[in-house]
Order: C-alpha cells, then sequence, then structure tokens
C-alpha cells in the first residue's frame, strides 16, 4: 500500500514537472514571438518601388530655413548668395539633414569666353550634410555638372529630393533625387532629367547612383505646329537579388515617338500625326562603389 501511494506521489511530481516545462516552453515561445513581432514592428519595412511612372513622384517639402541659415554661418558665405527656391532638403536620419544648396555669384568672369573680359552670375550646386541641431558641416561636395552660367544655352533645374528615402538594403538608406537640363530654344527640343543616389558613408559623400537619365526628350520643331520628337521615361525598382550587398536596379525604358506636320496647301501637305512607341529594361548592380552602368544615347525612332 505504501509502495502505491509513493509510486502515485512520484508519477503525479513527474507530471506536474512536465507540465511546468511545457507551460514554461509556451510561455518563452510566445515572449520570442512577441519580441519578434516587436522588432519586426520596428524595423522599417523595405520598399522595392522607387517610382513607377515620373508624373507619381512626391517632393521634399521640407526646408528649414533657420537651420539653412546656421549652415550659411558655417560655410561662410553670406545667407543672401542662397537660391532658396532653388534649394531642397531632407532629413537623413534623427541628428542629420542633406541639402542641396543653390548659391549665386554675381558677375563672375565667363571661363573660356570669346569676349575678354565678359561676367554672367554663375549659378553652383553643393550637396551638404549638416548637423540637424548647429548646423555644423559633416560632408560637403560641389558639384561641377550641374554649374551654369545664367546665359547659357543649357540651363539646370532645382534639385527635386524626393520624399521619401531609398533603402539600398534593409539597413542603408538613400537620398534621392533628380535635376533637369533643358534648353532654352524653341526649335531645339532637349531636355533631360538625370536621377541620384548617394549616401554618408564614414562622414563622407558616395554616389552610388549618379546622372541616370530617367527622363529624356530629343527633336526639333519649325516654332509652329510641325515637329519630331522621341521621347524616353522610365520606372524604377529594387530586384530580388542583391551585388555586393546592395539589391539589383531594375529600369524599365519607355520610348516613344511623335511626329506632326502642319497642313501646307501650297505645297499639296495634308496635316498629319504619327506615334510610335517601344519597351525595353536593364538591370543596375552594384560593384562595391557604385551602380555602374553605360549611357546609351542611341535613338529608337529618330535617325
Amino acid at each position: 500500500m505504501k509502495k502505491t501511494i509513493l509510486l502515485s506521489a512520484v508519477l503525479m511530481f513527474l507530471l506536474s514537472c512536465g507540465n511546468n516545462e511545457k507551460i514554461k516552453n509556451e510561455t518563452d515561445f510566445q515572449n520570442q514571438d512577441l519580441f519578434s513581432q516587436t522588432k519586426t514592428g520596428l524595423k522599417k519595412p523595405f520598399k522595392k518601388l522607387v517610382f513607377k511612372k515620373l508624373e507619381d513622384i512626391s517632393d521634399s517639402e521640407e526646408l528649414n530655413l533657420e537651420l539653412l541659415s546656421k549652415v550659411a554661418s558655417n560655410l561662410k558665405i553670406k545667407y543672401s548668395t542662397i537660391r532658396i527656391r532653388e534649394t531642397s532638403s531632407i532629413n537623413y536620419d534623427d541628428k542629420t539633414t542633406f541639402f542641396v544648396l543653390t548659391t549665386v555669384e554675381k558677375n563672375k568672369k565667363i571661363l573660356k569666353s570669346e569676349e575678354e573680359g565678359e561676367v554672367g552670375n554663375y549659378f553652383q550646386r553643393k550637396y551638404l550634410f549638416v548637423n540637424r541641431e548647429d548646423g555644423s558641416v559633416i560632408a560637403e561636395e560641389f558639384d561641377n555638372n550641374l554649374g551654369y552660367y545664367d546665359n547659357e544655352a543649357i540651363r539646370f533645374s532645382k534639385s527635386h529630393i524626393l520624399k521619401d528615402l531609398v533603402y539600398l538594403n534593409e539597413t542603408t538608406p538613400a537620398v534621392a533625387f533628380y535635376t533637369e537640363a533643358s534648353a532654352s530654344s524653341r526649335i531645339v527640343l532637349y531636355s533631360e532629367q538625370k536621377f541620384t543616389l548617394l549616401t554618408l558613408d564614414n562622414n563622407e559623400i558616395k554616389k552610388v547612383l549618379y546622372e541616370y537619365p530617367i527622363f529624356l526628350t530629343n527633336g526639333d520643331s519649325n516654332g509652329s505646329g510641325t515637329f519630331q520628337i522621341e521621347t524616353l521615361e522610365t520606372g524604377m525598382s529594387f530586384g530580388d537579388q542583391k551585388t555586393n550587398g546592395y539589391y539589383d536596379l531594375i529600369v524599365t525604358k519607355n520610348f516613344s515617338y511623335e511626329e506632326a506636320v502642319e497642313s501646307d496647301p501650297e505645297n499639296g501637305i495634308e496635316e498629319h500625326s504619327n506615334l510610335k512607341t517601344k519597351k525595353e529594361a536593364e538591370k543596375l548592380k552594384y560593384n562595391g562603389k557604385e551602380y555602374a552602368f553605360h549611357r546609351d544615347d542611341r535613338h529608337r525612332f529618330l535617325e
């Protein structure tokens, strides 16, 4: 009898221990699952689409003028030389802000001018990462490709920063912006939007994609109703594969060609128009330094 009671007590004890261990394991699993959900909730989701169409792009509206004034002081330049309407910014993280700064130098001597001593207003573009508190400069770099005189045939627009940062992988943010170059002519139909991605790497500016053409028009016109024009419009997203730590970039290209001729009764020409389209795609891989690409200026329709 005592042996039976003792055996029952041991069995109850073992069952109790098993239940406690089971409860402990279930609790640990639930806690781990909750922890995983919390981490997932805190982690910024990776967004593959950069933009589908150019018309869908939203620009950053951030521009802290008080911070910009501090930046000018730290750069030792006059605040009045900054072209506010051609300057844009975005908060890079909780401590850092990025600026594309446009300044103007008035009456600067024009280099390679046919007339000696000729001067003009020179517009210059600079990239800046600054401290959000005091405006101290963390990294800076001029972009000489975007510098121009106000009397040149080709001019550059404000550099438009995309509203949201672009993530090259799950943890690496990049600033995305585009700048338009255009000809001030009714006869020569040319405009181009160039797209750039850059990051802050060890307090240095790193251009991982530089001046990729995302919009391009080429053609000519008689200034009235007759013209022929070829247009390239792109979309951009990240693929599923990584190369050297960054996701591959997938670029979709939409080419279109439009020709319009106005009527000329004297020469027997009737009014007519023609439209052609073509689609292509390109994959850009990160080579450890940048997303390398070969600029393709081939016309698909124009001769």
